[in-house]
């Protein structure tokens, strides 16, 4: 009696794994059928997460300040544009795995352990093709850029190997070593 019970738990368990499994392939981006305050809320989160430190909030300024010194900063704080964040997800063609990366300047691809140099770092250990430091994806003003770092076996763009920076777009394939990463999907924040 008891064996028949627990089979049937571990056999729901698992057809509800794999439900759930099926709807986060299928709809793999929940956020965007929030309503417009939950994304606000949760931008403000991944700011909050991810932000660089650079800029002050205004509202922590005017606490500090007080008078005239108060009212010229915040004048600066309005004119100043804040720096906004790029999410780009990558998937390895051949073996189905994804990766999210959210940043500012760039994401470097390599072999190497020390991704310092880079904002965002993926390490691809087993294509032994790949140089420590293979290429970059780099953002310059509202796009983003591919380009390679010296490595020894080039990177490649749709099939053609990159000689200077290129601009990449969604559904685009970029080619390090023997891996083969498609560009899912390229998100900027948008302006508050």
């Amino acid at each position: 009696m008891w064996y028949w019970i627990v089979m049937i738990l571990l056999i729901g368990g698992s057809i509800a794994l794999l439900a759930k499994t099926y709807i986060n392939i299928n709809n793999p981006e929940p956020e965007d059928d929030m309503p417009r305050e939950g994304r606000r809320r949760r931008r403000r989160e991944v700011d909050d997460e991810y932000g660089d430190g650079d800029e002050p909030d205004v509202q922590q300024v005017r606490r500090r300040k007080s008078g005239d010194a108060a009212q010229q900063e915040d004048a600066g704080a309005r004119t100043r544009k804040k720096r906004r964040q790029w999410k780009i997800i990558l998937e390895n063609i051949d073996s189905w795995e994804k990766y999210t990366f959210i940043f500012y300047k760039n994401v470097g691809i390599g072999r190497g352990k020390d991704g310092s140099r880079y904002e965002q770092y993926l390490m691809i250990r087993d294509d032994g093709r790949i140089s420590k430091k293979h290429c970059v994806i780099v953002s310059r003003g509202d796009k983003l850029y591919l380009r390679d770092e010296n490595s020894r076996n080039g990177t490649y763009l749709n099939g053609t190997r990159v000689e200077e920076p290129i601009i990449i777009q969604k559904d685009d394939i970029i080619g390090v070593g023997g891996t083969r990463l498609e560009v899912q999907r390229i998100m900027r924040e948008s302006d508050q």
